[in-house]
């Protein structure tokens, strides 16, 4: 048996396929995949799905987190322009800090990722570079609506219900 947040996952996976077609890569038993290059990526496990852009992701966890707030995170990644701010010590990235532009000038912070070992007696330089979006959203939008639809309803039963 399946739980709504797998169902989800399978949900997305095949608009992937339909969308995608050889530019996604599936991994770990198509538990997890990415699309092409671009660093963005998806997960799931028996507790939660995962929604990703390189280092930087967010867990959501049926029981605790808006499942619907992770889909829109999703689908945003696929259908807006990201800005990604990387930080450098001399020639050394030590953090990048990932947001998607919801508006012209207004962003979602994806998150930052950054290591500890990093030579801080450089001075510190920002650059700042912009990915545009892998998809039309008007391709997608159909899909991604009935795809939330679907998620609205299973979770207005209890959280971590169980699909046949």
């Amino acid at each position: 048996m399946t739980k709504i947040h797998q169902d989800i996952f399978d949900r997305i996976k095949t608009l992937l396929k339909e969308h995608f077609k050889e530019d996604l890569k599936e991994f770990e038993e198509g538990t997890h995949m990415t699309i092409a290059d671009s660093g963005i990526w998806i997960s799931v496990d028996d507790t939660e799905l995962t929604i990703g852009y390189g280092f930087a992701h967010r867990h959501y966890t049926p029981e605790y987190d808006d499942i619907l707030a992770g889909i829109d995170r999703f689908f945003n990644l696929l259908t807006k322009r990201k800005k990604i701010t990387a930080f450098f010590k001399g020639d050394f990235c030590y953090k990048n800090k990932t947001e998607i532009e919801l508006t012209k000038g207004s962003y979602d912070d994806m998150g930052i990722s950054m290591t500890w070992f990093f030579p801080f007696w450089k001075s510190k330089v920002e650059k700042v570079t912009f990915e545009d979006k892998l998809i039309d959203s008007k391709d997608f939008e159909n899909s991604i609506t009935t795809i939330k639809n679907y998620a609205q309803q299973a979770f207005g039963k209890k959280a971590g219900s169980v699909v046949n």
